[in-house]
């Protein structure tokens, strides 16, 4: 499988293995990691969950994306920064839809914020 691309939005199969409070269930999410990070046979990706939720976007951790064509989202959602992830490859499915470089730069903020970096 080919590595998305930084920002572009996937959908995460987070349906097996979960416990609580966990996701379970197919969700989108942003990859996050730089393009050069890993090599492609890397098994794994970076990427930080979306919600609709507004209750669980803390607000220094959460960046707001509200839908435009180029990200096909239905309605307005949040990244979790505070959430971020390595994923299985097998568990992701990329999509046309991305956020824009300057919500990228702000959610890679939010990562490292959340990180104490």
């Amino acid at each position: 499988m080919r590595r998305p691309a930084a920002g572009t939005i996937v959908l995460v199969d987070w349906r097996a293995g979960a416990v609580p409070s966990e996701p379970t269930k197919i969700r989108s999410a942003v990859v996050v990691e730089d393009d050069e990070l890993f090599p492609d046979r890397y098994p794994n990706t970076l990427v930080v969950p979306l919600t609709r939720d507004e209750a669980l976007a803390y607000p220094a951790f959460a960046e707001r994306i509200d839908p435009t064509d180029g990200n096909g989202a239905e309605a307005t959602s949040w990244a979790l920064a505070h959430h971020v992830t390595s994923v299985s490859l097998k568990r992701v499915q990329e999509t046309s839809s991305r956020i824009t470089a300057d919500q990228l730069t702000n959610l890679r903020r939010r990562i490292a914020l959340a990180l104490g970096l």
